[in-house]
């Protein structure tokens, strides 16, 4: 597990009592190193199996990390990510998480530098001809060795993803079929880490005190999206879904069938941060103010439960400490000829029933992305939905 202290007493508290010790994953440094060859050196050699790297810590006498030594934190995680992007080959994404004193020290404190392990590894060092592969041994950096490279290499290919068929699995996922066209739609989400974690939820319950306590922070997590009607904030227990996955769902406890589809709202978590959503409201049959039957497009619902999911899911990331690439993707089904429930208080010409099947959008994302707040990738994925319904961009996340 990559350590991220959460306070500076927590680190401070870490460092004196002899808790830190050099590994193949965490590597304490006085200081930045004085060329960006070296930093560079450190950063790629992290990535291979990802690890931990904190700035302001020297060696005592026996070469321990036991001295604290702050240093001045202006500008130094953005020379980290500049080498990071420039230095090395691929795409890094170190996170961040800075330690200050009190105001009275100036911007003085650690830096602590989370380097995710890499679906893309190895990654070279570019930087002043080196040339080279490093990874890391319980002593330090060390250089790849040709065959390590190549196995490198094939883990990689091996992991290679194809969203558009994790899209197509996350249809098939459906717990009620598909669709019935002109009646109802749903809208189906996925998020895969590009390295599958299996300690991801032990790692939660460590942190959080206990398999109740994460699932209670969890909720939390969705109930910042409060929006009435059969949306995640209505989905309040858990139930065991096999061995390795968590349900949250609007009839816990109960059988599916005792609501309607277009009520159901479901969220399965796997303990290796594979997670998956069904919502059955994303499009449905009724009756418009005159009595004639309308299919609407309800994107109101399908933005915030969305965002909710997405929400849940960063929060699961955060509390097990997963961070680095992963893939994201969404699919309203169904929705041929719906019509945008949005119209009813617009002044834009009659609404265009939507002309396809579904809507479909994913992407490579950062776990930092569903961490620091869902909006940002809940619009992404569905802008184009919304304004091909619409007829114009549209945020249902700022509709009151």
């Amino acid at each position: 597990m990559m350590w991220i202290p959460e306070t500076i007493d927590e680190f401070e508290g870490a460092v004196a009592s002899g808790l830190l010790e050099e590994r193949h994953d965490f590597d304490a440094k006085r200081e930045l190193p004085g060329n960006n060859k070296e930093l560079a050196k450190d950063i790629a050699a992290m990535s291979t199996d990802g690890g931990t790297l904190v700035y302001g810590v020297g060696e005592d006498e026996n070469g321990a990390p036991r001295v604290l030594t702050p240093i001045q934190l202006k500008g130094v995680a953005e020379k980290i990510d500049q080498i990071a992007q420039h230095s090395i080959s691929g795409t890094l994404r170190p996170r961040f998480t800075h330690l200050r004193l009190d105001a009275e020290e100036e911007g003085r404190g650690y830096l602590v530098v989370t380097v995710p392990a890499s679906p893309e590894a190895p990654h070279q060092v570019t930087v002043g001809g080196d040339l080279r592969f490093y990874g890391r041994s319980d002593t330090g950096n060390r250089i790849l060795s040709e065959a390590e490279v190549a196995r490198l290499y094939e883990r990689r290919q091996s992991r290679a993803v194809d969203r558009e068929q994790l899209l197509a699995e996350c249809i098939a996922h459906s717990p009620f079929g598909q669709p019935t066209p002109n009646e109802q739609g749903f809208l189906q989400a996925f998020a895969n880490p590009a390295l599958r974690d299996d300690g991801l939820w032990e790692r939660a319950v460590q942190k959080r005190g206990g398999e109740e306590e994460v699932r209670n922070w969890l909720r939390e997590g969705v109930r910042s999206y409060d929006w009435g009607g059969a949306d995640l904030t209505s989905a309040l227990n858990w139930r065991p879904r096999g061995a390795d996955k968590w349900t949250l769902d609007v009839q816990a406890g109960r059988e599916s069938e005792e609501l309607p589809v277009r009520r159901q709202v479901r969220a399965d978590l796997s303990m290796d941060g594979r997670c998956y959503l069904f919502f059955g409201g994303a499009a449905k049959l009724r009756s418009n103010q005159g009595g004639e039957p309308v299919f609407w497009l309800f994107e109101r619902g399908i933005a915030v439960t969305l965002a909710q999911f997405l929400a849940l899911v960063g929060r699961l990331y955060e509390a097990g400490g997963l961070y680095g690439p992963v893939d994201v993707g969404m699919a309203v089904t169904g929705i041929r000829g719906a019509v945008s429930s949005f119209h009813h208080n617009s002044f834009l010409d009659t609404p265009t029933p939507y002309g396809d099947a579904a809507a479909l959008r994913s992407k490579r994302c950062d776990a930092t992305e569903l961490i620091e707040g869902p909006e940002p990738l809940s619009q992404w994925l569905l802008e184009r939905l919304f304004r091909a319904s619409y007829g114009a961009d549209l945020n249902p996340l700022e509709q009151n």
